[in-house]
């Protein structure tokens, strides 16, 4: 049997305590919705589940059929570090207001997205593994279909 390289092995460890983290977050939600039957915490209690399930199926990469339509250029920041960043903050800032469990979950939350990017500082090639770059390029112009970029300058429409 082949050894796993030290780089998969974090890797892997990663996705599975990302995982784990997701499925304990999804069932402190969905409790938090039935438990709490106003509006406002059912409603609390779905977004927060959708959303940690996108991340969810992000993370594992499955199932086919979402990851299609996940996959798009239009969600591409979900599988970037930023953007897991924000949707897990997101995530912890409603899981803070779900009572003692939320707030265990969300400090855990919290501990993980800082664990992953410590440790991706030590381990670039893990990091670069796990998340993708971001696609924008930030030099400072914007790009148009045309190949023309626009420098900040306005355009003169001619109009008095």
């Amino acid at each position: 049997m082949a050894r796993m390289s030290s780089k998969n092995r974090l890797t892997r460890s990663f996705r599975s305590l990302s995982a784990i983290l997701y499925l304990l977050n999804l069932a402190v939600c969905i409790c938090f919705a039935v438990f709490h039957p106003r509006y406002l915490e059912v409603l609390v209690g779905i977004l927060t589940s959708i959303v940690t399930m996108t991340m969810l199926f992000v993370t594992m990469e499955s199932p086919p059929f979402i990851m299609r339509y996940l996959d798009t250029r239009r969600f591409a920041f979900l599988f970037t570090f930023r953007g897991r960043y924000i949707m897990d903050l997101f995530v912890a800032l409603f899981l803070y207001a779900m009572g003692v469990m939320g707030t265990v979950m969300a400090t855990l939350t919290l501990v993980l997205i800082f664990g992953i990017r410590f440790v991706g500082v030590r381990e670039p090639e893990a990091f670069g593994e796990l998340f993708r770059q971001p696609l924008d390029a930030d030099d400072g112009e914007t790009y148009y279909t045309d190949g023309d970029t626009y420098e900040g300058d306005t355009v003169d429409t001619g109009r008095r």
